[in-house]
């Protein structure tokens, strides 16, 4: 009971203090102490006794119980004293708790209202610090064009015939511009449509005398291949004379070998003649008749050299003939295929060279036509930046004339921005009470919001502490 005396204490004094700072605090920090609450009955004021209760208690006051009655009812009287004691004990302590919690919740509750309700009026605050911020302005504005009215239409005015001047000379800049580019578009065209003619005539004539040199080129290709071909039958000729003659005096030596051969057989068969004379008769007449044989082929064989030989010499001299008639038209040839190469060089040189040209000119007409065309690009920024002016200028004669037509809109302006002048101090105030308020709340509660911190971090730990032992055990 003294702990929540207490506790009542101190949010009283904390209603207090925040009393007098014109804030309020929340409800749920209030205490109602009103007669009522203060009258209401409690356990502990001992009036709870019920009209039952002291009717028994009468009637067992009047009448004689017997001596065993009597010991069973004080055994029973005191039970229920220490059972009553330990409920008492219990409740003190679960009280205790609730109250503990209680005011730390609400201690909690209370600064987090005093900061929302002082963040809320700063914030106000400073919407009404902008918004006067801008009327002065708006203001100032107002009322310098309220006291430069004519002296603004004149200079706006002249802003506006200075700039429309300006407009104008552009655009007779862009015109005059614009037929320049016409006319170095059209000379481009003209100059591409020539070039395209003469690039034309010179491929033409490119493509001819490449046609030509390709000619001579074959033609020198064809002569020399028959040239070529003359030189491999002239040697193919004499290689022939080589081994024909070589043939034929190998055959003419051959046959005078064995006509040599036999006509020794026979000296030496007539020198030493045999005791048969058959067998000598008839080796003798062989021996004549392969003589005759021999000497008929040696005298072929003599025959053939001269006519093979001849026959050979007039194949080489018809194969020299064949070379020498080849060799005639190479130089010619030559001549023709350096000729005709030389010619197309020339026209492949002409034909680039023309190319180039044509190139280098029509950049040059190009780049001529861009630099115009930018020069028109210029004056028309020359000629969209004098109408940005003007218009600038309308808007500027425009809003002065609405001002000087509507004096009563400045008026308003003025009022407006007297009033929220006032607003202000009166919102300067108000958070200023709201921060002592709040300063207050924070010092007041201090010691409840730690308590309860301290508490609410003591629990998770012990949770903690109780979750991992079960997951560990």
């Amino acid at each position: 009971m003294d702990e929540q005396k207490h506790v009542d204490e101190e949010l009283n004094d904390m209603n207090d203090s925040v009393g007098d700072t014109g804030a309020a605090i929340p409800d749920f920090l209030k205490r109602d102490h009103s007669p009522e609450a203060r009258t209401a009955p409690s356990e502990d004021d001992g009036t709870d006794a019920s009209p039952i209760v002291a009717t028994g208690t009468e009637e067992l006051a009047g009448a004689e119980p017997a001596p065993s009655t009597l010991v069973s009812i004080e055994g029973k009287d005191a039970a229920e004293d220490a059972e009553h004691g330990v409920a008492e004990v219990a409740a003190g302590a679960m009280s205790a708790v609730s109250s503990f919690f209680s005011e730390g919740a609400g201690a909690v509750r209370a600064m987090s209202a005093a900061k929302r309700a002082h963040a809320e009026a700063r914030e106000h605050l400073e919407g009404l610090e902008k918004t006067i911020a801008d009327e002065e302005d708006e203001l100032t504005h107002r009322r310098d064009i309220a006291e430069r009215y004519e002296e603004i239409l004149t200079e706006e005015r002249a802003r506006i015939a200075a700039a429309e001047e300006k407009r104008a000379a552009a655009q007779e800049q862009q015109a005059q511009i614009q037929q320049e580019i016409d006319a170095l578009k059209e000379k481009l065209q003209t100059m591409k449509d020539e070039d395209a003619q003469t690039e034309k005539r010179l491929k033409a004539a490119l493509e001819a005398a490449e046609a030509t040199e390709t000619s001579a080129r074959e033609q020198g290709s064809r002569l020399q291949r028959r040239l070529d071909d003359a030189k491999r039958n002239l040697d193919k000729a004499r290689a022939e004379q080589e081994s024909g003659v070589a043939a034929a005096k190998a055959a003419v030596e051959s046959a005078q070998a064995r006509l040599d051969s036999l006509k020794a057989e026979f000296t030496e068969v007539q020198r030493n003649p045999s005791a048969n004379s058959a067998n000598y008769s008839v080796r003798a007449q062989e021996l004549e008749l392969d003589i005759a044989d021999a000497t008929d082929a040696l005298r072929r064989a003599q025959e053939d050299l001269p006519r093979v030989t001849s026959e050979n010499e007039q194949a080489i001299t018809q194969a020299e003939r064949a070379l020498t008639e080849n060799e005639k038209p190479i130089e010619a040839a030559k001549a023709t295929f350096k000729e005709a190469s030389a010619a197309a060089d020339k026209a492949r040189e002409a034909y680039q060279s023309a190319k180039d040209d044509a190139q280098e000119r029509q950049r040059a007409l190009k780049g001529q036509i861009s630099d115009q065309e930018k020069a028109k690009r210029a004056q028309e920024q020359v000629e969209q930046d004098a109408s940005d002016e003007i218009a600038v200028a309308e808007t500027v004669i425009d809003e002065a004339e609405d001002i000087h037509a509507h004096p009563e809109v400045t008026e308003t302006i003025a009022a407006r921005l007297e009033a929220d002048r006032a607003e202000r101090d009166e919102s300067l105030a108000e958070v200023e009470s709201l921060a002592a308020a709040e300063n207050d709340v924070r010092a007041q509660t201090r010691g409840s919001r730690l308590r309860f911190g301290a508490a609410i971090a003591g629990i998770i730990v012990v949770v903690i502490i109780v979750l991992v032992l079960v997951f560990v055990l």
